[in-house]
């Protein structure tokens, strides 16, 4: 063989080995984040301890997330903002016949409310959850709602 076949044989199998070695990292599986949150009680004594979720299953997640939406538009109707500027989040602890729901509400505004505006809203997202057939407990101490400047306004 001569000299230039060799070097183009050389350059082919270089070539091969690039793609090879590229296609096998590329495929290489990447660790995923993981993500995990914990809920802390402070408790009167002032001792944070920290409290177990409770896995929650798939109908009680759904009816989580439409008791979101619906205190979305109930809050928007309240506040005067879009819906889209209102993040409801809410968590389900304690017995499964008889949850008790934590509420957060972020507000994307740097506005405060009038504070009978925010009791309105903490009486509404009360009310939303007595109403339902679920028995679901809220406590006005189990609500927090703040603004986009990470004011609480309750």
């Amino acid at each position: 063989m001569n000299s230039k076949s060799k070097k183009t044989l050389l350059l082919s199998v270089l070539i091969v080995v690039i793609i090879a070695v590229s296609y096998y990292f590329i495929g290489q599986a990447k660790p995923q984040p993981e993500v995990t949150s914990e809920l802390i009680e402070i408790l009167p004594n002032g001792e944070m301890k920290a409290r177990i979720m409770e896995e929650i299953d798939v109908e009680t997640m759904q009816w989580l997330r439409q008791k979101e939406a619906d205190l979305q538009l109930l809050i928007a109707q309240q506040t005067g903002l879009k819906g889209e500027d209102i993040l409801v989040s809410t968590t389900s602890g304690g017995d499964s016949n008889n949850p008790e729901i934590t509420c957060s509400v972020m507000l994307n505004t740097a506005s405060t409310f009038d504070d009978q505006i925010i009791q309105n809203v903490v009486d509404g997202i009360i009310d939303m959850f007595k109403q339902d057939k679920m028995r679901a407990t809220i406590s006005k101490e189990n609500i927090v709602i703040a603004n986009n400047n990470s004011e609480v306004l309750h």
